[in-house]
């Protein structure tokens, strides 16, 4: 064993020195307290030490009482060598820390019995820390199986083939397990609800009774549908009563409560439908405003009442928009002046990050929650769930097609031939020339980014280009398993000239009207670029039918620039329905500039459908311009042209 000793008078200390010696022990020696405090800090410092109480500087008294204030393991055995046999010297001295003592002179024989002692004491102390650390690492094993036990129980997998919307899901618990909760519940294509929920309380008790109530809807749900003649969905109001019915009781007297969210998405109707149970308000963004509001209900959390009653609220649904489920672990984080982090921070993030996709939202929304506080810790429970509805949520694509090219740079030519074909071969023309090549620039800019940084210059991998074009945008998406790219890494572009490189994302963003970045569970990249429809000079000048019924008289007011070539055919689709429901129509001119023969031909056509009906079309207000040319093909004689609106009208009165 080894064992340090410590003494300033060398006569004693070279007696003791060579008693350890012969007894079998590897000897360490410290001429003074000082030195015998500095061997004992040393990482591989003996675990018995003897020191004499008298010695100039530190004492062996005063070593003891540093030796126990140290925090730190292993234990040290001390056994006190001193000339002092009185009660209340022994006394202080084991007060200050002392295991044992010795009193000079000493018997070898007594040394090495209390050396014994000493060693069968710190082999107890081993054996007990062996022990302690053996339940430590089993309470930490249990832990993390509580954890995994917790994902499945207690955190739903968002799904990931519903078309219309995209999901994004995280729980970041205070503790190794707690009581944050959600599921989803996908019946078909259009229809899904979503349930996030929060238990009082943290650690297993919480997540016990989270995975109770988590599990409650699913059985509520079968057993309102078996209950149902015609099998019909039960409504989330239905569902929570439920719940409440089958837990409260319980709840209440365990002396706990839950609050729930409970949130269907029905796109075949466009609209979402809401039970809230006292929990945080989700954020509503809504894309056609720009604003930022709260979705609220009125019902008590469950297990507050028997006789509370869960009512539901419906909020209509557009594309593009965003809801934001949350835990009050996010809006009740605290700094370091105990300020709550709160709703209107929340929804700053959302209103200025919505760009985002789901999950890039949520590492947002944390980030911003962590630089509020502080901390990369929470003390209390932070769970989001993300949904946004696509843009085309709802719409039929006008165009598809898809296409495979390699990472190698000489395929960027064929792409653009892609990206040009795709556009030129629609039905409907989207883009203009400049769009086009906007669109054609943007997509070769974001798969060079792949080529390079992604797949590192290696040209044998693979990009998927799939591209969908509806009424009013077009969309190419750019697939690869290459390295994640994060737009906020990117430094902006440096235009001075010091710089060759740095402009693709700054080139692809001004393409295009949207960018999104998006990674999978599976580990797959995308490049989604959004351009919107061109607005031509045609649809500039898109005639504007301003049609107001006066009596039995339909009048209906043209409002624009021009109809000629260029738009007659518009023109013709969108009055028929008016003409179909009208036999006494009059046009007014007034706000017509200019007509060609394809506009006049317009006006005959139309004259021609309401005659067939018994009807009749009368013209009024003719700007000068449209007038002449009126008179010049002898128009004025077919049409009955009036110079105001009130005289068409009164033509058509009875004399």
């Amino acid at each position: 064993m080894k064992v340090l000793i410590a003494d300033d008078d060398v006569i004693p200390r070279r007696f003791l020195q060579t008693a350890l010696v012969k007894a079998g022990h590897e000897v360490i020696v410290a001429h003074d307290g000082a030195e015998a405090w500095h061997l004992l800090q040393q990482a591989e410092a003996p675990r018995l030490a003897i020191l004499d109480w008298l010695m100039p500087g530190l004492d062996g008294v005063e070593v003891c009482r540093k030796v126990r204030q140290w925090d730190h393991a292993p234990y040290v055995y001390l056994i006190l060598l001193t000339s002092k046999d009185q009660q209340e010297d022994i006394v202080a001295g084991l007060e200050a820390g002392a295991d044992d003592y010795l009193i000079k002179p000493f018997d070898p024989q007594e040394l090495e019995a209390r050396l014994r002692t000493g060693q069968r004491i710190l082999d107890l102390q081993a054996a007990l820390l062996t022990s302690l650390e053996q339940l430590a690492q089993a309470h930490q094993r249990e832990v993390e199986i509580g954890a995994k036990i917790q994902q499945t129980l207690l955190l739903g997998q968002p799904p990931c083939d519903l078309t219309g919307l995209q999901i994004a899901a995280l729980t970041s618990p205070s503790q190794p397990v707690d009581g944050d909760f959600y599921d989803f519940f996908q019946y078909n294509a259009q229809c899904l609800d979503i349930i996030v929920g929060d238990v009082m309380g943290k650690g297993v008790p919480a997540a016990l009774l989270g995975a109770a109530i988590k599990s409650a809807p699913l059985r509520a749900i079968s057993r309102l549908l078996a209950a149902s003649a015609q099998n019909v969905l039960p409504e989330p109001e239905e569902i929570v009563g439920l719940v409440h019915n089958d837990l409260t009781r319980q709840f209440i007297s365990l002396n706990v409560f839950a609050t729930l969210c409970y949130a269907r998405f029905d796109l075949e109707q466009g609209h979402l439908v809401l039970v809230d149970c006292g929990h945080t308000k989700p954020v509503y963004f809504r894309r056609r405003t720009g604003t930022c509001e709260l979705l609220q209900g009125d019902n008590m959390p469950l297990g507050f009442s028997e006789q509370e009653s869960y009512q539901q609220v419906v909020f209509p649904l557009e594309a593009g928009d965003m809801i934001v489920f949350y835990s009050d672990g996010v809006t009740e984080a605290r700094n370091t002046v105990g300020a709550f982090f709160g709703v209107d921070r929340l929804r700053e993030i959302i209103h200025a990050q919505h760009h985002l996709e789901p999950q890039h939202l949520i590492d947002a929304i944390c980030r911003g929650v962590s630089a509020f506080t502080g901390s990369e810790t929470w003390a209390d429970d932070l769970t989001c769930v993300v949904v946004r509805l696509s843009e085309t949520v709802g719409a039929c694509p006008l165009g598809q097609a898809q296409c495979e090219v390699t990472s190698a740079a000489t395929e960027l030519a064929r792409l653009r031939t892609f990206v040009r074909t795709f556009c030129q071969e629609l039905p409907v023309r989207l883009l203009d020339e400049e769009g086009v090549s906007q669109l054609e620039l943007a997509v070769t800019e974001a798969a060079s980014n792949i080529m390079r940084h992604a797949y590192h210059g290696c040209t044998d991998q693979r990009i998927q280009v799939t591209a969908d074009a509806f009424a009013d945008h077009v969309c190419f998406q750019l697939w690869h398993h290459g390295a994640a790219f994060d737009p906020a890494t990117v430094q902006p572009p440096v235009f001075d000239g010091s710089r060759d490189g740095g402009f693709g994302v700054y080139i692809i963003a001004h393409c295009v009207d949207e960018v999104r970045y998006v990674r999978d569970e599976q580990g797959g990249n995308s490049i989604c670029l959004v351009k919107k429809r061109t607005r031509r000079d045609k649809e500039k000048s898109r005639m504007e039918l301003m049609c107001e019924p006066i009596g039995d008289v339909m009048v209906v007011v043209l409002a624009g620039a021009q109809l000629d070539a260029s738009t007659a055919e518009e023109f013709k689709r969108d009055i028929m329905p008016v003409l179909e429901a009208h036999t006494q129509v009059v046009f007014d001119l007034s706000r017509l500039a200019f007509v060609d023969s394809s506009g006049l031909g317009a006006f005959l056509s139309c004259l021609r459908h309401v005659q067939a009906q018994g009807g009749d079309l009368k013209l009024c207000s003719l700007s000068q311009p449209v007038r002449a040319l009126f008179e010049l093909v002898r128009m004025h004689r077919i049409f009955h042209i009036f110079d105001t609106q009130e005289a068409a009208i009164r033509a058509f009165q009875p004399e």
